[in-house]
């Protein structure tokens, strides 16, 4: 875990929101972040997130200061929470794996170097994997009574709605376990009507988003066909290829398209899932499972804007609990039955420890904090006066950490036709990860260090 973030803007807002949420001035922020975003080029988020994830951080921030550290491994202690909660769910399962599968299973949500990544991000990724493993084990197990079980399930199911858009899907999973499980149309009948409170607060939770995220929501526009396509490409081959990521660009080093590996491990990967669930009572028994992965999956495709596997981070785990069983089952009389799955782990553990030697030594995640950032921070603070605005590439952060106002501005057209007095840069292009220059005659350079310019517009009555 690094002593600071990698560059990024959602998790500024995140730390705003569960600040505001302590202060109690979140209507405050979002009159804030509406304008910056309205006045910004491009869609950099919604106007706030959904308040799960900001609740969760809120809980570090009332009662400790913040740390870094301490906050991420805060998130990481309730992760752990969750992964166990879905190690219950699969050794507690009707249809049960081999042991060493059932570890490989759980290891890959803790050893893969994406979720490796994102326990070092203030991202609502992991808490919302926590809320959907603790779903799904309330959900199969049997180790509560009945009322106590199904209030457990709702209150999951908020949880998760309340953290991200798609957690309503697991209402859906619930009337599908339901529908499943429950052998009479009596029982069914009373078990939905449990459903209906917890249902009621999900939908107007998901209301309260469409508000919330109306910038989003204007995206849908977007969809198109090709992008349809593109997505799932994108998305089926990154979950096919999920357990050997890090070694994948080293097939083309060979002589192997990684097009070549994708289809391969897809179809490997679509073999066994069809395998575990082929017979009536498999497919009864993961019906809820099933419907929770091909939503998400309908979901993400068709959204217009890609985050690569950050997207699939909460359906991997499910698709290869399956996958998983239906190669165990397959080689239940194998003689190198454990094989398999061990060799996976050892995949995985070099994977894991490769990322952490490369995000360790080789490219440090820190970002943001360091002696140049927090040198231009401290400057911004006392020259920039409370009603000037500036114009950065992360908005959110830089408003965050200077409390100014702050949008962004992607060409020289659009940042003089704008309020921005000021334009901060970075020598190296954050994105481009180039030099990066500015010599407009409308801007003076009034502070530098090694790796910012700080420039004041001339051509604004006032800046003379």
């Amino acid at each position: 875990m690094s002593n600071g973030h990698e560059w990024g803007d959602d998790f500024a807002l995140y730390l705003s929101q569960a600040h505001a949420i302590i202060k109690g001035n979140t209507a405050e922020l979002l009159q804030y972040n509406s304008w910056s975003m309205q006045h910004s080029d491009g869609t950099l988020g919604p106007f706030l997130y959904p308040q799960g994830y900001p609740l969760f951080l809120s809980i570090y921030l009332k009662f400790f200061p913040f740390n870094w550290i301490g906050i991420k491994f805060f998130q990481w202690i309730f992760y752990l929470l969750g992964a166990f909660a879905f190690y219950k769910t699969l050794s507690q399962c009707q249809f049960k794996m081999p042991h060493w599968w059932l570890l490989f299973t759980v290891a890959l949500i803790l050893l893969h170097p994406k979720y490796i990544q994102f326990s070092d991000r203030l991202m609502s990724d992991l808490w919302f994997l926590v809320t959907v493993f603790v779903f799904f084990y309330f959900l199969y197990t049997n180790e509560f009574a009945k009322k106590s079980k199904n209030f457990l399930i709702g209150i999951c199911a908020i949880l998760a709605a309340l953290t991200r858009v798609n957690g309503f899907v697991l209402i859906i999973s619930w009337w599908t376990y339901i529908l499943f499980q429950k052998s009479n149309s009596k029982e069914k009948f009373t078990q939905f009507l449990w459903t209906l409170p917890f249902t009621l607060v999900v939908i107007y939770l998901k209301r309260l988003d469409s508000q919330l995220e109306s910038n989003h929501v204007e995206l849908l526009s977007q969809i198109s066909f090709k992008g349809i396509l593109r997505n799932a490409s994108e998305y089926l081959s990154d979950l096919a290829t999920f357990p050997i990521s890090l070694f994948l660009p080293l097939s083309s080093s060979i002589g192997i398209s990684e097009v070549v590996v994708s289809i391969f491990c897809g179809i490997v990967i679509l073999f066994f899932f069809i395998l575990a669930i082929r017979h009536k009572n498999q497919f009864g028994y993961f019906a809820p499972v099933l419907v929770w992965i091909f939503s998400n999956l309908v979901i993400i495709i068709v959204w217009p804007i890609s985050q690569g596997p950050r997207f699939l981070i909460p359906i991997i785990p499910f698709v290869y609990w399956i996958v998983n069983l239906g190669v165990s089952q397959f080689a239940i009389s194998k003689s190198w039955q454990n094989w398999i799955p061990v060799s996976f782990i050892f995949v995985l553990v070099i994977q894991f420890f490769a990322t952490v030697v490369f995000f360790g030594f080789v490219e440090p995640r820190n970002e943001i904090i360091g002696a140049t950032q927090v040198d231009m921070y401290d400057k911004i603070k006392r020259i920039v006066k409370e009603n000037d605005v500036i114009s950065f590439d992360k908005p959110r952060w830089l408003h965050l950490i200077t409390n100014k106002k702050v949008i962004r501005k992607s060409s020289d057209s659009s940042f003089f036709n704008s309020q921005a007095n000021y334009l901060l840069k970075k020598r190296i292009g954050i994105y481009s990860k180039r030099p990066e220059f500015v010599t407009d005659k409308r801007l003076d350079s009034i502070y530098g260090n090694k790796d910012y310019i700080l420039y004041r517009r001339n051509d604004l009555l006032g800046h003379q």
